[in-house]
């Protein structure tokens, strides 16, 4: 039986990977096998280091979006079929991506139309996601990402503050020309089903089609500063890594708002000498700390970590700023840490393989 392909959109740091590993592991729960295909400008993700610690297949396109990289996006869905034939497939399109519908499901639907089923494009909104300290271009990429969307679904609903601002529906459904909508929260998994089981038995429409300004398209996607960092941290004696992540982010945070550099994400996953995991995140300037995943919390003496940022600045600044954080969190001889991928840049225009 052909396997479900579940495509999904939004802006950096909505939620969309902690909704694919909860979803991931309710389906293995009722016996399906699944399978997640993550996807970067740059590589070395965070969120592909920590799906690959989950029973999952999981495979990464990088170097551009699933546009762009289409015949890569093509080969790691046929490779997953091969090898694991997975019931369900997600496919989480980088948060600067947009124009899904246009150069993705419409060649899939013409392409794969009996390899896949292809659900309804889903774009994850985060109702605390303040899109206003973002430039111009970054706040048109931000809603033709909601425009396109044929499923809306309403991350972190197990904070407070984002139920209580809740649009209502009607307002939304009709700002964006959506009809299903969905408040869930995938941190408890409280309306994750309720989704799913809406994305597994219906199948895409893909008839909208928006009227995308490529130029200020690619203003919104150059206006980002990207960092993917892959390093060692060691120490001489043992420290919590629990609360240097912490420091680490907030520290980071507080840096790039003197710069008035709005953070769209930072992401940070590392393991211990105890083979420990751990996984934090900052999605808002000013935002809280959140953990998708925590260890026993034992201290440690030596860390391997990815570090991802997404930031409206330029990549010198934000190279700078990251460097700085280090050196002052982690001063020699109490620490010493190294770098042993790094990679700091604007994405590139994009360019689309098709555009149907």
């Amino acid at each position: 039986m052909a396997p479900h392909l579940i495509l999904l959109g939004g802006f950096l740091g909505a939620g969309k990977t902690t909704l694919a590993l909860t979803s991931a592991q309710k389906l293995i729960s009722r016996g399906f096998c699944v399978g997640l295909i993550t996807n970067d400008q740059g590589s070395e993700l965070v969120d592909t280091a920590l799906l690959r610690q989950a029973p999952l297949a999981v495979a990464e396109v990088g170097g551009g979006c699933f546009c762009c990289r289409y015949p890569d996006l093509l080969k790691a869905l046929d490779e997953m079929v091969c090898q694991v034939s997975p019931d369900v497939i997600f496919a989480e399109a980088v948060g600067s991506c947009t124009d899904i519908l246009s150069t993705v499901i419409r060649p899939l639907l013409a392409q794969r139309a009996s390899t896949y089923h292809i659900a309804p494009l889903t774009v994850a909104y985060d109702p605390l996601r303040n899109i206003e300290r973002f430039s111009g271009e970054v706040h048109y990429l931000f809603r033709q990402q909601l425009h396109e969307a044929e499923v809306l679904v309403l991350t972190k609903q197990d904070v407070p503050a984002a139920a209580e601002t809740r649009e209502s529906f009607q307002v939304l459904a009709e700002r964006y020309g959506v009809d299903k909508i969905f408040p869930l929260s995938a941190v408890t998994g409280e309306g994750v089903d309720a989704w799913l089981d809406f994305a597994l038995t219906s199948t895409t429409g893909a008839a909208k089609r928006l009227d995308v300004d490529y130029a200020t398209y690619a203003a919104g996607e150059a206006a980002l500063g990207w960092l993917n960092a892959v390093g060692e941290l060691t120490s001489n004696q043992k420290f919590s890594p629990c609360n240097w992540a912490t420091h680490f982010l907030h520290m980071m945070d507080n840096a790039l708002s003197a710069y008035n550099a709005p953070i769209a994400h930072l992401k940070i996953y590392f393991r211990t000498e105890n083979n420990e995991s751990y996984k934090a995140s900052l999605t808002e300037s000013g935002g809280p700390v959140r953990w998708d995943s925590k260890s026993t919390g034992q201290n440690a003496s030596r860390l391997t970590f990815v570090f991802n940022a997404r930031v409206q600045s330029s990549p010198v600044l934000l190279e700078n700023v990251v460097r700085h954080v280090f050196a002052e969190l982690s001063p020699f001889p109490e620490f010493a840490y190294k770098f042993t991928r790094f990679e700091c840049f604007h994405p590139s225009a994009p360019q689309p393989t098709h555009r149907m």
